[in-house]
């Protein structure tokens, strides 16, 4: 209990927030009323919510800025394309009495990328590297049978994901594959998933530094040197002439008649 110091309106009696004010013998007191102090007295629904959006936003740094532009090509307004991710990343939760958890397996486009044209994408590990395939025919498929596409791996044992590039073209009909290194994108026992993206290059983006690169840029033209201009390799200092002094001996037989 503590003393209340008098204001303009003085003292107080009755409840104020936490605070119950009261009079005694002229003089106004104040106490705080008991409230539980233990620690992380959170709810479980709390909890449960804050870990769901630490999955989210570990979902989301697990791409990289760059292949966030290529889900991306056009910036989305208000937001970051990042944000954008963790919104569309959180339109696939999971609720299950205390658990709640992005559903990667349910995971089949990003950005505003149409699927429906794609054939499935199976992705399996076959002992050290993840085996990617796809074997259905589709109207795309058809068209584009050149295109090299672009695969989003959803591992959801780790909740991460990954864009890997094709080595091998759509093809217009039968069932194609390629396969990468595990190590990089998961464990043997790990749960993966995966779906097409499409990037209408006639070529595989494997090796290039970005994905959202379309075009190998062009090496400019080495520039002639003139022979003029070619600078001459450096000799350090001029090197300044100097006389050489006469002996004392000369100076002598100089002076003598």
């Amino acid at each position: 209990m503590g003393k209340i110091k008098q204001g303009i309106l003085g003292g107080f009696r009755g409840k104020v927030g936490t605070v119950v004010g009261s009079y005694w013998n002229g003089i106004f007191y104040m106490k705080a009323l008991p409230h539980s102090s233990r620690k992380g007295g959170k709810s479980g629904k709390q909890k449960m919510q804050q870990g769901y959006f630490k999955e989210l936003v570990t979902l989301s740094m697990s791409l990289s800025n760059e292949d966030l532009k290529f889900i991306y090509p056009n910036k989305p307004k208000g937001m970051s394309r990042r944000n954008l991710l963790v919104k569309q990343l959180a339109e696939l939760a999971d609720e299950g009495g205390k658990s709640k958890t992005v559903d990667l397996d349910s995971l089949s486009t990003l950005g505003n990328a149409p699927t429906t044209a794609l054939p499935a994408v199976a992705v399996a590990v076959n002992r050290d590297d993840l085996q990617i395939s796809w074997e259905a025919v589709t109207y795309y498929r058809d068209q584009h049978p050149d295109d090299y596409p672009v695969i989003l791996v959803a591992n959801a044992t780790q909740q991460r994901l990954f864009l890997i590039g094709s080595s091998v073209p759509l093809r217009a009909s039968g069932k194609q594959s390629f396969a990468v290194g595990l190590k990089p994108y998961g464990k043997e026992r790990d749960e993966f998933s995966g779906f097409m993206l499409v990037t209408s290059q006639g070529r595989s983006k494997v090796g290039f530094g970005t994905l959202s690169v379309t075009k190998r840029p062009e090496k400019p033209p080495k520039k002639k040197k003139d022979e003029k201009d070619e600078k001459l390799p450096y000799s350090g200092p001029d090197q300044v002439p100097t006389k050489s002094l006469p002996s004392s001996q000369a100076k002598t037989s100089e002076n003598q008649p």
